[in-house]
């Protein structure tokens, strides 16, 4: 039996059950079936046709790994063996549907949404206050861990396997099959056609499922480039844009030359601080705290100009400097220096790192040479020790791992930074309200698109002195000069400065009075300074304060569900 279903989807198998609102396909087979959740596509249609029922009896002999080559999109796989009596559960590496995890009586079971298993009893909402506190040292380090206690997530790219009373875990897809020095792309040209490609036929598989997205625009050029794509891939796009009070938070000038180039329309709404409210949490549907509540006014403009244009999804160029690889570093020159050898070429990085840093050649090449041969190649996981108790950190002083951190021998230091980023990136993709209204999509993050740029030499990146060249390059044409040799970037760091000078007296009160403090998560005495400090004070410390509340805030929203 073949079916596709919108309605929310339930089964038990063996000792796993699944429940997910999210189903797409179920092929079922003599001794095996095979369920499909979220959306999917193949990547060669030759190769494989979800509508040929050949093809689709061939998905049930597939190995995970093949599976995970086969197609790409936001899904989870799920392949009952009848005949082995196990379950797999494979999560796409992309990450873009949720799949969490309880074993329960015997059970293990698996949804796509935390409240699910709330509803139906598998798991209460208590506190792991260990990965609370982690959460807050290891910013956006994504592990298996919840911040709930009795919760686990499925990484992305892995795949569960639970049978005859055991569970085992495995990593299908490794960013490193593609970042290793043996994959690199030779010709920068061959990589610029590679990743126009992968980002255009990407763009219209998107596009065909969604035809009417908004689009945020905010001036810089990854969000452009998902906008130019999705507009010649036939979308009727609404682009927005969100502006401060400060000139440094206006990117109107940008977005609306993107708009006009593309002949879109553009919206554009102005961050509010009387729409913002410290004490709500947009990531109250999620099991960490990942909600900022400075998006919170953004998150409200969304909604608004997506009912006033009938749309059906937004898109978004989240993702876009992590995948495209901008790096601000030596990490390029070194690189090259361990690819290559000294000569010709690191001397070229050398001076395009030094035009795009603004820095003197000589000093970027000690740097790098310093980097090169006398430091280990590992990217180093930075840790964020602000405002936590010292007895807290003496407790967790243990240094971060991560699977995609777990270098080869004899790779790049930079490549293993572009591939430390890609891992960053994974917290900030959800966490708004809007996801909750229509589908949110992030089409940079799209596995065609990562694995392309993760082929590419980060030397290659910064050619011409320009940060993401190969994507600059790759849609000469698509864009205004303007967005396309644009260097510089604009942020919300007025609008962050200005909701914390507003509320000082209720963060004071949020984070003294608080589940962190009576946790002994935080120090308490360093806030309090922190918080009563006179004039614009340390703005690095006033934007870690807000984050301490939007944890204050998801607390106190979980606890109320």
């Amino acid at each position: 039996m073949q079916h596709e279903n919108d309605l929310p989807f339930s089964t038990s198998h063996n000792d796993v059950r699944i429940d997910s609102d999210q189903p797409l396909l179920v092929i079922a087979r003599p001794q095996a079936t095979i369920v499909i959740l979220g959306w999917c596509h193949p990547v060669a249609a030759r190769q494989l046709d979800l509508h040929n029922p050949d093809h689709l009896s061939a998905m049930i002999a597939m190995d995970s790994s093949k599976l995970v080559k086969s197609l790409w999109g936001s899904y989870v796989v799920l392949m009952y063996d009848d005949v082995k009596r196990v379950v797999s559960i494979l999560r796409d590496p992309s990450g873009g549907m949720p799949c969490y995890y309880r074993c329960f009586r015997g059970e293990v079971v698996i949804a796509s949404h935390m409240d699910i298993l709330r509803k139906r009893k598998y798991i209460e909402y208590t506190f792991d206050d260990n990965e609370l506190g982690r959460h807050l040292l290891f910013p956006n380090l994504r592990t298996n861990r919840t911040c709930l206690a009795q919760l686990e997530e499925l990484p992305a790219g892995y795949q569960l396997r639970a049978g005859c009373g055991a569970i085992e875990f495995s990593q299908i897809w490794d960013p490193w099959t593609y970042g290793t020095r043996d994959a690199y792309y030779d010709d920068p040209y061959e990589a610029i056609s590679d990743l126009r490609t992968a980002v255009v036929t990407t763009m219209k598989i998107w596009v065909s499922r969604f035809e009417s997205p908004i689009i945020g625009l905010s001036g810089g050029l990854d969000s452009s480039i998902v906008a130019a794509t999705a507009v010649r891939a036939g979308a009727r796009v609404t682009g927005l844009t969100l502006v401060t009070g400060e000139s440094a938070g206006d990117e109107r000038y940008y977005a609306r030359e993107t708009a006009e180039y593309l002949g879109i329309q553009l919206e554009e709404r102005y961050f509010s601080a009387e729409h913002t409210d410290l004490q709500s949490s947009h990531a109250a549907h999620l099991p960490r705290p990942l909600a900022r509540s400075f998006a919170q006014s953004g998150d409200q403009a969304y909604c608004d100009v997506a009912a006033q244009a009938q749309a059906d999804a937004f898109m978004t160029g989240a993702g876009g400097d992590n995948v495209f690889c901008f790096q601000q570093s030596v990490l390029p020159i070194v690189d090259r220096i361990l690819y290559d050898g000294m000569g010709r070429g690191v001397s070229q990085t050398t001076a395009e790192i030094a035009e795009m840093s603004e820095t003197s050649i000589i000093r970027c090449a000690a740097l790098a040479m310093r980097r090169a041969w006398f430091r280990k190649p590992q990217y180093r996981w930075k840790t964020r020790p602000d405002f936590l108790a010292r007895d807290f950190l003496l407790q967790h002083a243990e240094k971060p791992s991560h699977p995609w951190l777990d270098m080869p021998g004899k790779e790049l230091p930079g490549k293993a930074a572009h591939i430390a980023y890609l891992a960053q990136i994974q917290n900030h993709l959800e966490g708004f309200r809007r996801e909750n209204v229509l589908p949110m999509i992030n089409p940079l993050m799209s596995q065609p698109i990562v694995e392309t740029c993760l082929r590419i030499p980060t030397w290659f990146s910064c050619m011409r002195g320009e940060n993401r060249s190969i994507a600059r390059q790759a849609f000469a044409g698509y864009l205004p000069d303007a967005i396309l040799h644009r260097k510089t970037k604009g942020g919300p760091d007025g609008f962050l400065q200005q909701l914390f000078h507003l509320n000082r007296k209720k963060i004071r009160n949020m984070l003294l009075g608080g589940y962190l403090a009576e946790s002994k998560i935080i120090d308490t005495a360093a806030i309090e300074v922190a918080i009563m400090r006179e004039g614009r004070g340390d703005h690095l410390q006033q934007f870690r304060l807000l984050e301490l509340v939007d944890v204050e805030a998801w607390v106190s929203a979980i606890k109320m569900q």
